[in-house]
């Protein structure tokens, strides 16, 4: 299925590793090049049987599949929407495991990452999450004591409800509460806040700017499927008839009837 946003696509592979699709092949493609990929995963490894036709199969010792991808906003050559897609396979016979070169999530050295490779997807014995990779985690606690130490002369004031504040220290805020809100992500976040927290109190007087509370980031919730089909979902495409409808009212314009 192509989803038409990262948080659906990081769920639908979350899912698929929680029911032991722990084997991956990934790649990147346009839209027609998925169009073309979605048939043949079909018809060759039963992508699209349903969820209980699956279940009979990891059950008989049989591999099951899914095909995910996602609708990225960057285009190709051909102008076409680029997507990134992941193939995911249980473990057991089949001829996915014959004709894919398939990686492990549970090896540390081929885990799978989110479109942006900000993100990877681990299993930290007790269920399946996302977290930050080393190397984002690290580059925001960079971040956080580069700012908090800043010289006077290079700290920049803004103010956000009548209150002084840092602007540099709010944007990092920003950024690190608009991180997906999955369970190790969240655990993420607290600790580089407390950490932006404590440099502060060490680093900066406490008569200057101090740091806006912020309430805990929230859990991300279940979105449910919006499949994109010849590049809208269903709402998109409905959201641009009315646009159109809309138009054609103002202008006294109205296409021919089909």
């Amino acid at each position: 299925m192509l989803h038409p946003d990262k948080i659906r696509f990081m769920q639908r592979l979350q899912q698929a590793a929680t029911h032991q699709h722990v084997l991956y092949t990934s790649g990147k493609t346009d839209l027609a090049g998925f169009d073309r990929l979605t048939k043949k995963f079909s018809a060759a490894y039963g992508t699209d049987l349903s969820r209980q036709a699956k279940h009979k199969r990891r059950r008989a010792g049989e591999a099951s599949s899914y095909l995910h991808g996602v609708r990225l906003n960057t285009r190709g050559e051909n102008g076409q929407l680029l997507v990134d897609w992941v193939l995911l396979a249980s473990e057991g016979l089949g001829l996915v495991s014959h004709r894919e070169q398939l990686l492990d999530l549970r090896d540390p050295h081929t885990r799978l990452k989110s479109p942006d490779e900000r993100h990877e997807l681990v299993h930290d014995g007790k269920t399946w999450s996302w977290r930050l990779t080393h190397r984002a985690y690290n580059q925001y606690i960079e971040r956080v004591h580069r700012i908090a130490s800043l010289s006077p002369a290079r700290r920049r004031h803004i103010e956000i409800d009548g209150i002084l504040r840092d602007a540099d220290a709010e944007i990092l805020l920003d950024r690190l509460y608009a991180e997906p809100g999955f369970r190790l992500i969240r655990r993420q976040v607290g600790k580089l806040a407390a950490e932006l927290r404590r440099d502060w109190k060490r680093l900066r007087p406490a008569s200057g700017p101090q740091l806006s509370e912020r309430t805990f980031l929230a859990y991300v919730r279940f979105l449910p499927d919006q499949p994109v089909i010849n590049g809208f979902t269903h709402a998109e495409r409905r959201e641009a008839f009315q646009l159109a409808f809309s138009e054609q009212e103002e202008t006294g314009i109205h296409a021919p009837p089909p």
